[in-house]
């Protein structure tokens, strides 16, 4: 029995139980009112924002390693959704909604055979700056979409230009009563967001109160706007949500689209694939304090076993939230018992009070969205870059000037190919430090860092990188021009201690290399070559070609081609 009941229940101790209720009753209060303001941003019925939340957090509950993830909609992805589906020109809302579904359905599928081929490392192909950049940018967009709706009309458009000319376009129907109720909402969010925590240390005895309020700010929000709506009796003068089904949604496997799936594949697998890099980042995040590891290809099944339950319910991609999930860290989760508590709480919603919601002005679901999206849009990782290294600035830049011109979709596509062209130019040209002895020791360092000895005919050369196609040609050219820089040489010692990787292309340039040099009268020489990479020479007979002229580290191969000492008297 303890093999099927998650790791955290097996060990479950009766002290976590406060902080577990405390932080699964805060969840759900940020959850309904996110879950309904996030699938408007995909363009779709605000109960399918429950429903995605619904099953997913228990089923990263029992699947799940994260102490305090909380698995469900999150902003860019349904931004992500609403950019593709916006052009596949569907007919109808309902198969509108059914193809967000499948996205759900495919990038789940994804993500599981992923995980079950081990391919963790895809979180990788998105580089640091280049998912900072378009973090940054898909959050301006979504701040810029939720302006219409704040003012109280219909916007629309997926990327700069388009939201713009739809502002410009609607602009005229402004309404006043949305405007009373929505920036009032989007103030008192900021407020609570930047004003109330500094108060939280001047009040001890009511922290925890100050705490819980801070924290249900957007469902006060919620209920305060609905509230508001009745009072000034302003019903059917202002955008609101509108009936929402009562009960919870039925498990069904959806029928497949009329146009079929060719179209949804590459999206559900872009989607799929900043999901699993936004969900990985918050469980990292999270398991630092703890000390704990996370496993890659372990998160990849949970995530992917999640969207497909998501799919079940009539719902669309979710991932792990940050907001959420440090909200659900900090409210003192202990395990994931805190986010089957919030699915609870979410499934009595839907049972007992989704017809109140139905009086929910959608101005104040913009707001909450605003309050909730416009921190991430941070310019401070381009100025770091700027400093640290000044390609990554420039992904960055591209990468945000580019979703905001092109859209989420194709800016994602421009992100993954800026983030492996950003990796081929750095590998393509590798740096290259000549050594020297440093005196008194076996140690080797750059010449031009620290004062070194030479050997007289002797370069001795460190190659920074792996050998591989992308940059073979080049460090052949370098090389051959640092020998002509040296003047005379007799010998080229290559100190292979930084080549990770060999592959047929690296070869054959060192191959080439040593005809070239030994037509020169330079004889090729190699040090510290890895027992991976030997093995690779070894395969492609090279071994033999190289016997006598490899060195096990780089002191054995200066020894050996000292001078002879003179002994004439």
């Amino acid at each position: 029995m303890s093999g099927v009941l998650p790791y955290w229940l097996q060990h479950y101790r009766r002290q976590w139980l406060a902080g577990d209720i405390s932080a699964g009753v805060l969840v759900a209060l940020l959850l309904v009112p996110q879950g309904l303001a996030y699938a408007l941003v995909a363009g779709l019925p605000p109960q399918t924002g429950l429903y995605a939340s619904l099953l997913p957090l228990p089923l990263y509950a029992l699947l799940g390693r994260s102490h305090a993830l909380s698995v469900g909609p999150m902003a860019v992805t349904s931004l992500l959704v609403a950019a593709t589906l916006g052009k596949l020109g569907l007919a109808t809302p309902a198969e509108y909604l059914l193809a967000a579904i499948w996205l759900a359905l495919l990038s789940g599928a994804m993500l599981l055979l992923f995980g079950l081929f081990r391919l963790g490392f895809l979180a990788d192909v998105l580089s640091e700056p280049v998912l900072a950049g378009f973090t940054a940018s898909s959050a301006l967009l979504i701040v810029l979409s939720q302006l219409a709706p704040l003012a109280g009309f219909h916007g629309g458009g997926a990327s700069l230009p388009e939201i713009v000319a739809a502002l410009w376009r609607h602009g005229g129907e402004v309404s006043s009563r949305a405007l009373q109720i929505g920036v009032p909402a989007l103030l008192l969010l900021w407020w609570a967001r930047r004003g109330l925590p500094r108060q939280l240390h001047l009040r001890g005895p009511f922290a925890l109160l100050l705490e819980i309020l801070t924290r249900g700010m957007p469902m006060l929000v919620v209920l305060g706007s609905m509230v508001a709506v009745g009072v000034l009796d302003w019903h059917g003068q202002l955008p609101q949500v509108g009936r929402i089904p009562a009960g919870l949604p039925l498990l069904q496997w959806p029928a497949l689209p009329a146009g079929g799936l060719q179209a949804l594949v590459l999206p559900a697998f872009f989607i799929a694939l900043i999901n699993y890099v936004q969900s990985l980042s918050v469980a990292q995040l999270l398991a630092i304090p703890r000390r704990e590891t996370v496993d890659p290809d372990r998160e990849l099944l949970s995530l992917g076993v999640c969207n497909i339950g998501a799919a079940l319910c009539g719902g669309f991609p979710v991932t792990g939230g940050l907001t959420r999930s440090v909200v659900n860290a900090e409210a003192g989760a202990n395990t994931q018992l805190a986010s089957l508590l919030s699915a609870l709480l979410i499934a009595l919603v839907l049972l007992l009070g989704s017809g109140s919601l139905a009086a929910l002005p959608l101005t104040a679901l913009a707001a909450t969205i605003i309050a909730a999206v416009a921190p991430q849009v941070r310019l401070a990782p381009l100025w770091h870059a700027w400093r640290a290294e000044r390609s990554d600035a420039v992904a960055f830049a591209v990468t945000f000037l580019l979703v905001l011109w092109l859209g989420v979709d194709s800016g994602i596509v421009a992100g993954v190919v800026i983030s492996l062209a950003a990796w081929l130019m750095k590998s393509s040209r590798p740096h290259m430090a000549e050594l020297g002895l440093l005196p008194g020791s076996s140690h080797f360092r750059n010449v031009l860092r620290h004062p070194c000895l030479t050997l007289p005919g002797v370069l001795i050369l460190r190659i920074d990188e792996s050998l591989y196609f992308g940059n073979a040609r080049h460090v052949r050219d370098a090389l051959l021009a640092r020998l002509a820089a040296a003047g005379q040489v007799h010998t080229l010692l290559l100190v292979m201690s930084a080549v990770n990787r060999v592959d047929v292309s690296g070869l054959a340039m060192l191959e080439r290399l040593d005809d070239t040099l030994a037509e020169r009268g330079v004889r090729l020489q190699l040090a510290e070559i890895k027992g991976p990479v030997w093995d690779v020479f070894g395969k492609a007979g090279l071994a033999g070609r190289f016997a006598g002229r490899v060195h096990l580290s780089t002191f054995a191969a200066w020894q050996a081609l000292q001078p002879a000492p003179d002994f004439h008297i």
